[in-house]
């Protein structure tokens, strides 16, 4: 079953496009991977799907319905986003911080009860956050606050989440757990999960799919081996690198090249 549909999706910024005629469709239980170089409109992509910006021209579909129709604590009980990073004013602690996460499913009169509190608290030990929950998020580390941002999703019970680079700040071990994370939910409880990355090798790992963007529209889409080719990273990317396959996993592995000989 299809669960985003973008339709010849077109958004501009101040008259100047940053997609043009993006279409693609997400099927339940996917793991797609958004992949492209600086600018070419992967993270407005992310927010048009997730209702936050509206296209131009074009629409995206959740299940068939065309989203600028929903509200939006509708679409927050469908669809999750992680961002990058978010800037926290007041000191919530981290526990307050994921309990946002149950925001949609409260409505305006009613508090959190001892179901929302065991969500919550699963969330925080599937993001490795337990241990400080009672923390200020203020006081965490760039790569300790993406976590919880992680767990807040988690804790909307979504269908599908977005992920905006959202393990750019992870070291390599919670980078692994965390897609380690989103492909165990994707494959045992059947979330779907489109990921904008700039990791090549992590798409091509976890992703069924991936789609290059260049210049706001899509250049290819398909499964790993047929999007991250040496021909078509050199085209987009302007840089020359070596495509071979991971010794254990089989799955295409990039390598980049030196510009000139090392000493």
């Amino acid at each position: 079953m299809t669960v985003i549909e973008a339709r010849d999706v077109k958004f501009k910024y101040n008259g100047g496009w940053v997609l043009n005629n993006v279409a693609f469709q997400t099927h339940e239980g996917e793991f797609l991977g958004i992949i492209g170089p600086n600018g070419s409109g992967k993270t407005t992509l992310i927010k048009i799907i997730d209702g936050l910006l509206v296209p131009d021209e074009g629409a995206v579909f959740l299940r068939g319905k065309n989203i600028r129709y929903f509200k939006r604590n509708d679409i927050a009980k469908v669809v999750a986003m992680v961002p990058q990073d978010s800037p926290w004013v007041f000191p919530f602690t981290v526990q307050e911080v994921v309990m946002m996460g149950r925001a949609p499913h409260l409505g305006r009169l009613r508090f959190e009860g001892a179901s929302d509190l065991a969500i919550v608290h699963a969330a925080m030990e599937k993001a490795d956050v337990l241990p400080f929950a009672s923390r200020s998020i203020n006081e965490l580390s760039g790569g300790e606050r993406q976590r919880v941002l992680i767990a807040r999703a988690l804790a909307q019970e979504p269908q599908v989440i977005l992920l905006d680079e959202s393990t750019a700040f992870l070291d390599i071990k919670h980078q692994v757990a965390f897609f380690d994370l989103m492909k165990t939910l994707n494959k045992e409880e059947g979330l779907t999960v489109i990921a904008v990355t700039h990791d090549m090798n992590l798409a091509s790992l976890y992703c069924d799919r991936i789609m290059l963007l260049d210049g706001g529209t899509v250049h290819t889409m398909g499964a790993p081996g047929e999007v991250l080719t040496e021909s078509t990273i050199r085209e987009v990317y302007g840089t020359d690198v070596l495509v071979d396959l991971n010794p254990v996993t089989g799955s295409p592995r990039v390598t980049l090249l030196a510009s000139r000989p090392l000493d």
